[in-house]
């Protein structure tokens, strides 16, 4: 058991909460008093310092069929030093899809072996098995998987790309559940390549046969589909992701050497983060080797850029931007865990949550080099991640992989996680 006292803790306003808080593998109780327990706690002064929840990502894409073990060792532990505590692996180009429970079996053990954090996992759609596609997908969702996803064209030619009237037979047969499905791709049957508007058109179709479903969008890159996004939110149950590693470049001039990028003429992206009205940043990062000629629509960013991602989003938009707090955390952690239903238990900072923290300096500064070669000063620094109670990172130093398979505990429909949403 262990105690921190002298934390800095964020509130809804602009000011801090002086508290301590105890716990183990998961917070026992968090108090602004001194907090008296029978079990004589390790005590650690954090002097201040702001404890963070750690950073959530909804949708990874590093787990493919050349070197798997290493690819998600790798890019694990990179997001670990950055304190991202918690994936959800959407991959696209897995050579083992996950159609049936049985499937799991084999993820659960890789993640359980290598990873660095806590994972939960996105399962597939064989609509080769009609008609029992439906029933494997609910089986698959009643276990506790994130979510299906929906690939549109599918890159991967272990999973059949299902059409529109396809994906509006799915939502049919299973309308009664609150199963999550992402939606990635473009219209490619009037479009040969990816392009935003192709995006935008398939997003529209398909809006166009859902019926109660919750349906994830994740990696938006242009402004007019995040504006009409924004437009239907209350008659439908969307969400999206816009990818930190597009804002690195459209707001520090970061060169990642995309085709893709974040598309706002006019500048009014600012505003919405500002005003709570993003649902989620994610990295969108992609494996360590992709296939040959993958499209743009199913590409990611680079790894490189975990170590400071999270603290990129502190100190360019809390910081330098004033962006609040608050709204910085449910972007970057609260509502990824409420959309994947892991929250309270990830994504929070209250008792009963895991103890997944991220121990950050406002006062420091650190340098970092991007991948363009450019040099980057970030206010503040992580000085140490905890996950499930267990100090994992100290001084730039990461702790042998120790990372969880996670199953989804609570509804990702937006109607029960009403508080952090628009």
């Amino acid at each position: 058991m262990k105690l921190f006292t002298n934390v800095s803790l964020p509130t809804t306003s602009a000011a801090f909460k002086r508290v301590n808080v105890l716990f183990n593998e998961t917070i026992i109780k968090i108090s602004s008093d001194e907090i008296q327990s029978d079990e004589l706690p390790e005590v650690i002064d954090l002097k201040g310092k702001i404890l963070l929840p750690g950073g959530v990502d909804a949708h990874s894409h590093i787990i493919t069929d050349k070197d798997p073990e290493k690819n998600l060792s790798h890019i694990t532990k990179s997001a670990l030093l950055g304190g991202w505590t918690s994936f959800a692996e959407l991959s696209y180009f897995i050579p083992k899809p996950i159609f049936h429970l049985e499937d799991l079996n084999y993820w659960q053990e890789l993640i359980e072996k290598n990873s660095y954090l806590d994972m939960a996992i996105w399962g597939n759609v064989d609509m080769a098995s009609y008609p029992y596609h439906a029933e494997a997908a609910q089986q698959l969702w009643s276990h506790g998987i994130a979510g299906l996803a929906l690939f549109y064209p599918s890159p991967n030619h272990h999973i059949p790309t299902l059409s529109l009237s396809e994906i509006m037979d799915l939502f049919l047969d299973i309308y009664e559940s609150d199963t999550l499905f992402a939606f990635q791709g473009y219209d490619f049957e009037e479009d040969k390549e990816f392009s935003f508007q192709s995006q935008d058109n398939a997003i529209k179709k398909l809006l166009r046969r859902i019926q109660e479903n919750p349906i994830h969008i994740p990696r938006i890159s242009f402004y007019p589909t995040i504006e009409f996004l924004n437009s239907i939110y209350k008659r439908t149950d969307i969400s999206y992701a816009l990818c930190i590693g597009d804002l690195m470049k459209f707001f520090s001039g970061i060169d990642l050497d995309q085709e893709i990028e974040l598309d706002d003429p006019e500048h009014q992206l600012f505003e919405l983060l500002r005003t709570n009205k993003i649902y989620m940043l994610s990295n969108n990062v992609e494996a360590l080797s992709l296939p040959k000629n993958v499209s743009q629509a199913f590409r990611g960013t680079t790894e490189k850029l975990l170590p400071y991602s999270y603290l990129w989003t502190l100190s360019e938009l809390w910081k330098k931007r004033k962006v609040p707090l608050a709204t910085v955390i449910k972007m970057t952690s609260e509502n990824s865990a409420k959309r994947l239903g892991l929250y309270p238990i990830k994504g929070c900072l209250a008792a009963g949550s895991d103890a997944d923290f991220v121990v950050y300096n406002p006062e420091k500064e650190t340098f970092f080099k991007a991948p363009d070669g450019s040099m980057h000063k970030l206010e503040g620094s992580i000085e140490e991640v905890y996950l499930r109670g267990n100090r994992v990172v100290q001084k730039g130093k990461v702790s042998p992989p120790s990372g969880s398979f996670l199953l989804r505990k609570n509804s990702p429909k937006r109607r029960y996680n009403t508080t952090s949403w628009i």
